[in-house]
């Protein structure tokens, strides 16, 4: 009789526990699913709170690009600054974001080695970056002449300035094929003698007019007129060589390149 009664009973029992595992398990396997969603959506969601990387691209990128010879170079600067860094520091005062500056002036050049250096194509990229190119080309031309009197010098003359100006133009045009946006700046020549050998200076000066024809069929191209500046001042703009620049010589060149692109 016991044994007629127990049975049903713990068929009772055996059948519910059967029913609440497997409720259980569906149960459990659900809250797993819900669980994993709610994991990837929250993710999803934070992946706009990632912070982006920063756009590290400079400010300004600009450059200040010199080519040419000695006086592009510096030589004669007591402060070693040259054309270049005195102008920075003029536009420095004036809250101007700093540039960098490229110099690849070379002392003793020629306009005819300075062709060949921008042919080489090895200065394509300073060329490119930069946004002012100044220029100083010309005055070991003109200073190396050949000629025993005013004859030959005249014929020198010629020949030296026909050729210096096909350079010029051939060194335009390259840079402005490479960079046709940037502001080209050409340093006229002085007159180290002062006056004393009349003659020179006239050729001098007429030199320095068929540059201005040159740099004057270029919007962008301002010509810096040095004699000028340095014609009444040369014991303070001339270095201890009576040739090159003085600190003084170079700061009154950079500030008029100051003045005239400002």
């Amino acid at each position: 009789m016991f044994k007629k009664v127990i049975w049903p009973i713990l068929l009772f029992i055996s059948i519910s526990l059967s029913i609440v595992f497997v409720m259980g398990f569906i149960t459990s396997i659900n809250v797993s699913k819900s669980d994993e969603g709610d994991y990837t959506e929250k993710t999803a969601g934070n992946s706009n709170n990632i912070p982006e990387e920063e756009d590290k691209t400079p400010e300004d990128s600009s450059e200040i690009l010199i080519l040419g010879d000695s006086i592009g170079f510096g030589v004669g600067d007591e402060e070693n600054l040259g054309i270049g860094n005195r102008y920075v520091d003029l536009i420095k005062e004036e809250g101007e974001n700093k540039k960098g500056i490229t110099n690849i002036s070379v002392p003793g050049y020629e306009s005819s080695e300075l062709v060949r250096l921008i042919k080489s194509g090895e200065n394509v990229s300073s060329i490119s970056s930069a946004n002012l190119i100044i220029i100083s080309i010309g005055g070991n031309d003109l200073n190396r002449l050949e000629y025993d009197d005013n004859l030959t010098l005249n014929i020198a003359f010629k020949e030296a300035l026909k050729n210096y100006k096909e350079n010029l133009k051939f060194i335009i045009k390259e840079i402005r094929a490479i960079n046709p946006d940037a502001q080209l700046v050409c340093i006229g020549l002085y007159d180290p003698s002062g006056n004393e050998e009349p003659e020179k200076t006239r050729l001098l000066l007429e030199w320095n007019y068929e540059t201005r024809l040159i740099v004057g069929s270029d919007i962008k191209f301002a010509y810096i007129p040095t004699y000028e500046l340095f014609e009444y001042h040369l014991n303070e703009y001339l270095f201890l060589d009576e040739f090159h620049p003085s600190g003084s010589g170079y700061q009154v060149i950079a500030e008029e390149i100051y003045k005239i692109l400002n």
